[in-house]
């Protein structure tokens, strides 16, 4: 059997066997008569319990698919679509009242964008901080998320635990992978472990661990307050020799620490804070056979371990002293730390218009109430929200406001306090207004 067409053609009828019975020829002329259609059914005659199912309309529709009886099937009940793909052209006839469940289901706003890749060392206590720094990173973005954290023990379990109950992750714009920590075969782990804060070397073996093209790696005390995809973009601004990209250890370069007081190569005049940091990990595999990633950082350490004070940070700083050309350098924005106000001078020139991207609260200052009160409110005002990026500008930069208030007008970092606020909701409101587009509204 095929499915009655709707708003087909009257049937003609099966041609009656015995055309010389008057009776049953006036019976078919007031059939006729009387709107009873015809179709290609039993015998091609529609009989009145078939009816609605052959007559077209949407009634009959939902019978037939109840029934099962075998007419419905949902490729041959698509609208028909005129040349431009236009169905509203069409007559009505041929078009299903009902919407389909691809209709219903529409792709989701980040369907096509680029997915960015942030990856993190957890270990020990840090588990609540990452989460905390992860969490900024789904609110300050709309684009696809793919959190990498490299951890050992249970840790996974608790950040997996919590980041199950965000908005995002259950909509799969958001997903987290665990790695293992593990280090090059031969050397040994602990030594490696331990160097400065628990794991954190590890980050140095994401190339040779992972086959993801590129990443962003981030410490664990830091928060985005721009949207993520802006710093990502900065992967488009590297050369053709460029494999990662950092921002100075300091701009002061009479007090900044590696001049002062480094026992080691350093990049540039100043060095590099590793905090935050982009990284062409497709590149670094390609490196020079003699002059292998995981080779030369396995050198590296042995021949300055007793001479290294911020572990990884400074093994980078060595290795791009050797290598410059394959370093790309952003601006302090991306990576706001205490020392940048601390001393009372505004070294990295934070304006109206140049406000702080990342917030790096290093040496535990997310922690430090008395040393640092405004990172550690701004801190505390990211443990409160939501995991997800409807973040209203306005009522979250008042509360920042708020949780100020508490905060010596003397403070050193007062400049932060107007310049962070106004960063907060041109970041949020950048958020807003680009999910808003990609959603059509």
């Amino acid at each position: 059997r095929t499915r009655a067409s709707f708003g087909g053609p009257k049937g003609e009828g099966k041609a009656m066997a015995d055309r010389q019975s008057s009776v049953l020829l006036l019976a078919l002329c007031i059939a006729l008569l009387a709107g009873h259609s015809f179709a290609e059914d039993d015998g091609g005659m529609c009989t009145m319990e078939k009816k609605k199912t052959c007559s077209g309309d949407t009634e009959g529709e939902d019978a037939a698919k109840t029934e099962g009886a075998g007419h419905y099937s949902e490729e041959a009940n698509k609208p028909a679509e005129d040349e431009s793909g236009n169905t509203e052209s069409l007559p009505m006839s041929t078009i299903d009242d009902k919407p389909k469940e691809a209709e219903k289901a529409k792709a989701p706003y980040w369907e096509g964008l680029e997915r960015m890749h942030i990856a993190c060392v957890v270990c020990n206590d840090r588990a609540p901080e990452a989460l905390v720094m992860m969490k900024s990173g789904v609110m300050f973005s709309t684009s696809p998320l793919v959190f990498h954290v490299f951890t050992e023990g249970d840790t996974d379990a608790e950040i997996t635990k919590e980041m199950e109950t965000w908005k995002d992750v259950k909509e799969g714009r958001v997903s987290l992978q665990f790695h293992p920590v593990k280090y090059p075969l031969g050397e040994d782990a602990k030594l490696w472990r331990e160097n400065f804060k628990p794991c954190a070397t590890m980050r140095l073996f994401i190339p040779t661990t992972t086959d993801i093209d590129a990443i962003l790696y981030m410490d664990t005390d830091t928060l985005f307050l721009a949207p993520v995809e802006k710093l990502w973009r900065h992967f488009r601004k590297f050369n053709s020799t460029q494999m990662a990209a950092a921002s100075p250890e300091s701009e002061d370069l009479v007090n900044g620490w590696y001049p002062r007081y480094a026992r080691h190569p350093f990049y540039g005049k100043a060095g590099i804070n590793s905090g935050v940091m982009l990284m062409n990990l497709t590149r670094i595999r390609k490196v020079k056979k003699k002059q292998k990633w995981t080779k030369e950082i396995v050198k590296i350490f042995h021949k300055y371990r007793y001479n290294i004070s911020w572990g990884d940070q400074c093994i980078l700083n060595i290795y791009f002293h050797r290598h410059p050309g394959r370093l790309y350098s952003y601006p302090c924005e991306w990576n706001y730390r205490p020392d940048h106000c601390m001393y009372g001078v505004n070294n990295c020139g934070i304006s109206s218009a140049k406000t702080p991207k990342v917030l790096h609260g290093n040496r535990r200052s997310f922690f430090d109430k008395p040393r640092q009160p405004y990172f550690k409110s701004i801190y505390d005002e990211f443990v409160k929200q939501p995991a997800n990026n409807d973040v209203d500008a306005h009522t979250f930069t008042a509360a920042m406001e708020e949780e100020f208030k508490s905060v010596s007008e003397k403070d050193r970092c007062l400049t932060l306090k107007k310049h962070m606020i106004t960063g907060v909701r041109q970041g949020a409101m950048a958020v807003a207004s680009r999910k808003r587009k990609l959603m059509g509204k």
